[in-house]
């Protein structure tokens, strides 16, 4: 089982996360994946974790076991992160071509990230070139794209430092707001206002290709405001070289009958801009936070009631093991067993050379806590600390500090350690947010 990770309650001004009504939304067919009644192997999911196999459609079914056969004769090595549900959506991104669909894979393994520089970062995601704003009646992130402020900024930074930003911004949505098995998609909204005829910012669409191919499956609509004439006779040509299905995501809007028609239909107003034809506010270009939760009204009118789940009926499927994440709300209040919760995840913490703990090649800093119930966990020292005394002590009292705010004990059965991260914000970080215990890295 996955649980949405939370932040400090404390400091409600620079934590998001999916609201406790997210929870009891369990997606129907038609909200898991564009489904085609009438030709269903053109279908395309979107929800890809399940914990019944034969939720998956007959073609799917017998796609994965057709992949199961070319693996084991064309196996590569899988990184202990990698899932089923990653192979699965391989497979549907290379529409069940099972060669490309192992070049697809090892694309998606072998991407590394690049060498972070933290005030670069914190610059591109408090420009509001891009920032998440509300969510949509299935509880799905909307994310803003304004290009105009990425022409701006192309000037000062390297595109791949958009990219990392990126992927800093995508990593927030995934350990925050998506909730696997129910809501694992994102709305975007791409502002093509102001920007100019003549010079086109052709390398965003560098950024566009690394959430499609870095990040499959997960686009449920565009929605592109502002198109000029150029842009618009560029989107034919571009449009003959993708996927006829994606191509169907993409909705431009040029008017209030196109807002009403498309964006209203999955968005409450109060969850969009005005500019965009809602009823929120205006992002502008100086965000404090680049995560925004305008109001506590997502659903538009009855057509999700079939799909909310009360309180006792979400209980009830959790203990019966229906659900892929199980409510961090409920678990905290006490209503659902933490034990329902185990997770497999392996922790390795660095401490890199400030005495800050580093996982997963990232510096984390997680206020509140996260169960790795019965989890390896290990600590290693940079070598290089041990050469100054000064810091080495800095180095032992950091670790000092952080063992004080993490809960370990050793597993006398099997060895292994459990662990619940509570890691502080480190100084040189505590101006990002303008709080002490808190930040989105």
């Amino acid at each position: 089982m996955d649980i949405t990770l939370f932040t400090n309650e404390n400091c409600p001004n620079c934590t998001v996360h999916a609201p406790r009504e997210a929870y009891f939304f369990i997606p129907k067919l038609e909200n898991q994946m564009i489904y085609y009644p009438n030709n269903p192997k053109k279908s395309l999911r979107l929800i890809f974790e399940k914990t019944d196999p034969d939720d998956y459609l007959p073609h799917e079914k017998e796609a994965f076991e057709g992949f199961q056969k070319y693996f084991s004769e064309n196996r590569i090595e899988l990184p202990e992160y990698w899932t089923e549900s990653e192979t699965r959506k391989c497979i549907q991104a290379t529409n069940f071509n099972y060669y490309n669909t192992i070049e697809k894979m090892k694309s998606c393994i072998n991407y590394k990230v690049p060498k972070k520089d933290f005030n670069s970062i914190r610059d591109i995601l408090s420009s509001g070139m891009i920032y998440m704003h509300g969510l949509d009646c299935n509880y799905r992130p909307i994310i803003c794209i304004i290009v105009s402020r990425f022409v701006i900024l192309m000037y000062i930074y390297p595109i791949e430092m958009f990219i990392y930003s990126i992927y800093f911004f995508i990593n927030y949505l995934s350990k925050h707001i998506f909730i696997p098995g129910q809501v694992k998609n994102w709305i975007m909204i791409a502002d093509m206002s102001n920007v100019s005829f003549w010079k086109p910012p052709t390398k965003i669409l560098k950024i566009f290709n690394f959430l499609q191919s870095k990040y499959l499956c997960r686009l449920c609509s565009l929605y592109i405001y502002g198109m000029n004439y150029v842009l618009t006779v560029c989107w034919k040509i571009v449009k003959k070289l993708i996927d006829e299905r994606t191509a169907q995501k993409f909705n431009f809007i040029s008017g209030q009958d196109d807002i009403k028609n498309f964006v209203l239909t999955k968005i409450h107003p109060s969850q969009l801009e005005q500019k965009f034809g809602g009823e929120a506010e205006n992002v502008g270009e100086d965000l404090d936070f680049p995560f925004i939760l305008p109001s506590n009204e997502y659903q538009i009118d009855d057509r999700n009631e079939d799909q909310i789940v009360t309180e006792d009926e979400y209980i009830r499927m959790a203990h019966e093991g229906k659900l892929v994440t199980i409510s961090p709300y409920l678990i905290r209040e006490g209503k659902i067993n933490n034990e329902l919760n185990k997770s497999k995840e392996d922790i390795h913490i660095v401490f890199n050379k400030n005495g800050n703990p580093v996982y997963n090649n990232i510096e984390f800093f997680e206020c509140s806590s996260r169960n790795y119930d019965n989890s390896n966990l290990s600590f290693e020292e940079k070598s290089e600390n041990s050469q100054d005394s000064n810091e080495s002590d800095k180095l032992y009292e950091r670790k000092e500090d952080i063992n004080n705010n993490i809960n370990i004990k050793t597993n006398s059965e099997s060895g292994t350690k459990e662990i619940n991260i509570a890691f502080e914000l480190s100084d040189d970080k505590a101006e990002y947010c303008n709080c002490k215990s808190c930040n989105i890295f």
